[in-house]
C-alpha cells in the first residue's frame, strides 16, 4: 500500500494537484486526481445546492437536497466518471451513507474530534485509488446537525420524517463532521 498526502481540501477546490507524489506511478496519479476530481464535484455541488435551498427556503427545505438530491448526484457522477463514492461519518443520518470498510477505518482513526488539522489522504490499493476529505462543520450546518435543543422543531419534525434513526446532531463548528470518499481504478 501507498500512502500519498494531498493539498487541503480548500487547496482542492479548483480541482486535483497537478505534481503527483514522487513515487506514484501515472497511472496511480491518474485515478487519484479522477478521485479527488469527483469527490470536489460532489462537495462543492452539493455544497452549493444546500446553501440555495436554505435560501430560498430555509433548513426545512435544505432537507430534501440532502435526502433526495445527494444520492441522485453521487450516482451521476459515478455514472459520468465510473468513480465510486459519497459521504460518511461516525453519526450516520441516513443508513445508506454507512462507509465502507476502509472509510470506517479512517472515521475510527479520526474519533470525534475537530476537523482542524485533518489532512486529505489518497491511498493506492489492489488496483484502486482511494480519496477521503474530510468534512467541517461550518455555521450552516447547525442549523440541521447543531445541539438537539437548538434545531427548530419544523427541521427536526423534517429529519425524523426522512431518518427516524438519524444521529447526526450535536456538532459544533468546526467539528469534523465526517469525509467525502472517493475510489477509482488505477488502469495502466
Amino acid at each position: 500500500m501507498r500512502l500519498f498526502l494531498i493539498l487541503p481540501f480548500a487547496a482542492l477546490a479548483a480541482g486535483p494537484s497537478s505534481s503527483p507524489a514522487p513515487t506514484e506511478t501515472s497511472a496511480e496519479a491518474t485515478a487519484i486526481a479522477r478521485a479527488e476530481a469527483a469527490a470536489v464535484r460532489l462537495g462543492s455541488t452539493l455544497k452549493a445546492r444546500v446553501v440555495e435551498e436554505m435560501g430560498k427556503g430555509g433548513p426545512v427545505a435544505a432537507v430534501s437536497v440532502c435526502n433526495v438530491e445527494a444520492p441522485a448526484l453521487a450516482a451521476t457522477i459515478q455514472s459520468e466518471t465510473g468513480v465510486t463514492l459519497g459521504r460518511s461519518s461516525l453519526r450516520l443520518r441516513n443508513p445508506a451513507n454507512a462507509p465502507p470498510a476502509w472509510v470506517q477505518d479512517w472515521l475510527l482513526a479520526q474519533g470525534e474530534r475537530l476537523a482542524a488539522g485533518t489532512t486529505p489522504v489518497a491511498t493506492v490499493v489492489d488496483g484502486k485509488a482511494r480519496v477521503i476529505k474530510p468534512i467541517t462543520v461550518e455555521a450552516p450546518c447547525l442549523a440541521c446537525h447543531g445541539a438537539p435543543v437548538a434545531i427548530a422543531p419544523a427541521v427536526k419534525a423534517e429529519i425524523a420524517r426522512h431518518y427516524p434513526m438519524d444521529a447526526a446532531t450535536g456538532y459544533a463548528v468546526g467539528d469534523l463532521r465526517g469525509a467525502l470518499w472517493a475510489e477509482a481504478a488505477v488502469v495502466p
